[in-house]
Formats: structure tokens, C-alpha cells, sequence
């Protein structure tokens, strides 16, 4: 079994697998060319990010109160902080210190290839992909990737310089600390990660702009919670046919894209409030490098010089990046609206063109037509790592030896 990206997906279904005894820990590996987690904690670093919106028993442990009971025994119960809705949510800190635990106890790093994947072909009854670290062969995958750097930047911004003092929060190359302290900065996006680097860059000494030109939307959680419980709504996604437009509408609908808890908008407002963080409610529409700064001409006719400039203007399609973009190229893998995988509902493996599963599974955001608007969270994580657990379970019950037999359960 190979799972490809360790971050909070991939590092959940490895521990459920390990613990399981369904798959020997000699047969399993995680590409990730980042480390665990080393892509979300960048991340998270990049946008400045304090605590998580998941309530405490969202994490990367099998056990829902594991989080918990490590802050209890360390004295942490202070950094599992009030929440609007539902349980406590903890720090970033708490919530990394946990998951390196829980790493450390499975000795999960020493599963890990530091590799990237760039290709990945189902062979009939193997896996192959294709690494930076060479060609590796399974019989199982799960592909745990994310957005895979595919992300939304403005019109505007194509034809500027690499040179340009301009960046998207989630370029691996963006460093927030590498800002100048008395700098002039802007930051362009109207949701969480756009109000969590405007807060988090507003210092004594900066000038920090927050271009906005919708008003704000506030939302507890990222989607309904009833959409937390993977029954009624996800049953009535499934009623509608696999990977099609309607049902991508459908999630696009339930999520609350663009919009921010109340707890990043308190500390937004007080920054706008007390100056620290100036609102300018219009769209950026030019952008010129010139000398080592970036000036825009806004909508409204105003225009400013900037010493940085910072995009948190969202992701692209999860089925736009690198890897996702070669898979669904290949015609014997089924794919629907916009590149998305034909999933089988009931066990996330990748259809292939004959409608037969393929050895191919997927969790994340690229799960979200088969789960639903909350796919992409921690939750999802441990809903795919339930649904793949049972269906392998199944498989390895009934797939035969070598021998022919089917009594005799394979594990790999």
C-alpha cells in the first residue's frame, strides 16, 4: 500500500491502516517529497494561522479523544480555546505537538520516501508510479494530495515580472517573515487566509492594506453540520450522477467558500478599527513593477505603491494540478466535469473506462463529489479513512493467494 502526500490525509489513513492490522507496515510507504505534515505546516506558517476551525476531536489520531486527553496530561488545557459551535478547538502548536506524537509512537517518518509523485498508473492488478526518487510498484494507492499547488491569482498579475514584488500566500516560495518590518504591504482577498495575513502582518511600523471589494461573510464552520455526519445531504449528492456538473454545484453550494469565523473577523475588525490594517473596498485592476515595489490603479481610481503585495485569493480546481492534470489524461480512468475522477461511492476507488474499480483510492478535496463539502478538513480525512478501512478489509478477505485460494487473506 502506497499513499501519496503525508499531510493531515495521508497521515490519518496511515495510522488507520498501521492500527487496523490491516496492512503490515513493512508493506507500507508515504511519498511526500515535504516530510509529514511539512506542507501544512508551511502553510499554516504562511498565512499565520493560531488555532484550527476543527473542534478538538478533528486531528490525525484513530482515537477522537486522543487531542484531548494529550493536552489534559500536559497541562495544555488552556490552548484548547471556546468555540461558537461545538467543542473546544486547540492551538496550532497543540494540535502539531499532538500529531508528532502520534507519529513518533507508530514510527510513521520511517515509512516516509521523500519523493515527489508525477505519475501514477493503475496496471491491472499494480500501481505504478513514477517519483523523483525512481519507479515504484504497489498494489494499492491512495492518493492524499490536496489542491496540489493549483491556486486562484488575479488577471492582473500574469504578465508582472518574476522579479515583482508579488506572490500568492500559498506559493511555496512565500515567506511572511521575509517582509520588511517598516514595509508598505497589501494583501488582496476578502476571506479567512486574506484576513489572517492582513492581522498577521499588521506590526507597529507596516502599512498593511487589505483590498476587499465584497463584504465580509462570517461562518462558523465551512458547511452545514449536517453535512458533518456524512448521511442525509452526501446520501442525496449520491442520488445524482458520479463526478457530473450537478454534483459539483451541489458542494460548491453547501461550502461557505469566501467566507471566515467569527474569531478571525473580531481580530480583523479590531485591526481596521485601530489602524493597524487599512480596508479598501475596491478591486485591484493594474499592477506595475517598478524599482523593486508593485504600484496598482484600483476600480476606484486610486492608485498605491506597495513594497510587497500578497494574493490570498484562493485555490484553483483541485483537479488542475500536476499530478491530477496527467491522470486524468489517461483514458483508462474514468473522468467527469472539469477533470474530476468517476469515484465509486461506497469505497473511493478511482473508476476505471469500464466501470470496474481501479487500484486506485482518493481522499481530500478531490473526494469532495463522493463526500461531500467538508471532504477536504480533518473530518474528511477520518470518514475516508473509515470508508477505505472497510472496503480493504472486504478485499483482502476474499482476494485469493497465490495458491488460488480465497481463504487465505493477502495483505500488502
Amino acid at each position: 500500500m502506497t499513499i501519496v502526500g503525508g499531510g493531515v490525509h495521508g497521515v490519518h489513513l496511515a495510522i488507520r491502516l498501521l492500527e487496523s492490522g490491516l496492512v503490515d507496515r513493512s508493506e507500507l510507504r508515504i511519498v511526500e517529497p515535504d516530510g509529514l505534515l511539512g506542507g501544512f505546516r508551511r502553510k499554516c506558517a504562511q498565512c499565520g494561522m493560531a488555532e484550527l476551525r476543527s473542534p478538538f476531536v478533528h486531528h490525525v489520531d484513530s482515537d477522537p479523544f486522543s487531542l484531548r486527553d494529550f493536552a489534559r496530561r500536559r497541562n495544555r488545557g488552556d490552548e484548547l480555546v471556546g468555540s461558537e459551535v461545538g467543542a473546544d478547538r486547540p492551538t496550532l502548536s497543540l494540535f502539531f505537538d499532538h500529531a508528532d506524537a502520534v507519529c513518533e509512537r507508530v514510527d510513521l517518518e520511517s515509512l516516509v520516501v521523500e519523493a515527489a509523485v508525477t505519475d501514477v498508473t493503475d496496471s491491472g492488478d499494480r500501481v505504478v508510479l513514477e517519483t523523483s526518487a525512481g519507479r515504484h510498484t504497489t498494489r494499492w494507492c491512495l492518493l492524499a494530495v490536496g489542491h496540489d499547488r493549483s491556486h486562484t491569482c488575479p488577471d492582473w498579475a500574469a504578465d508582472l515580472p518574476a522579479s515583482a514584488p508579488v506572490s500568492h500566500v500559498w506559493d511555496r516560495e512565500f515567506d511572511p517573515d521575509a517582509i520588511d518590518e517598516f514595509a508598505s504591504a497589501g494583501v488582496v482577498g476578502g476571506g479567512i487566509t486574506a484576513a489572517q495575513v492582513a492581522t498577521m502582518l499588521a506590526q507597529p511600523g507596516r502599512d498593511v492594506t487589505l483590498f476587499a471589494r465584497s463584504p465580509f461573510r462570517v461562518e462558523s464552520l465551512e458547511a452545514g453540520t449536517d453535512w458533518m455526519h456524512f448521511s442525509g445531504p452526501v446520501a442525496d449528492l449520491r442520488e445524482l450522477p458520479p463526478a457530473s456538473e450537478d454534483r459539483a454545484r451541489t458542494v460548491a453550494d453547501a461550502r461557505h467558500d469566501g467566507a471566515m469565523p467569527p474569531y478571525v473577523f473580531r481580530r480583523l475588525r479590531r485591526a481596521i478599527d485601530t489602524g493597524s490594517v487599512a480596508l479598501e473596498r475596491t478591486a485591484i485592476t493594474t499592477a506595475t513593477a517598478a524599482g523593486g515595489t508593485v504600484v496598482v490603479t484600483c476600480r476606484d481610481g486610486t492608485a498605491r505603491c506597495l513594497d510587497r503585495l500578497v494574493c490570498a485569493t484562493g485555490f484553483d480546481s483541485p483537479y488542475d494540478g500536476a499530478l491530477f492534470s496527467r491522470l486524468r489524461a489517461d483514458p483508462s480512468l474514468r473522468t467527469g466535469y472539469r477533470g474530476a475522477p468517476v469515484l465509486e461511492d461506497d469505497t473511493l476507488r478511482w473508476l476505471r473506462a469500464d466501470g470496474s474499480p481501479s487500484r486506485i483510492a482518493v481522499s481530500g478535496v478531490a473526494a469532495q463529489q463522493a463526500l461531500g463539502p467538508f471532504a477536504r478538513n480533518v473530518i474528511g480525512a477520518r470518514r475516508a479513512g473509515t470508508v477505505v478501512l472497510d472496503w480493504l478489509d472486504d478485499e483482502l478477505e476474499t482476494s485469493p493467494s497465490a495458491s488460488g485460494s480465497s481463504a487465505v487473506r493477502t495483505r500488502e
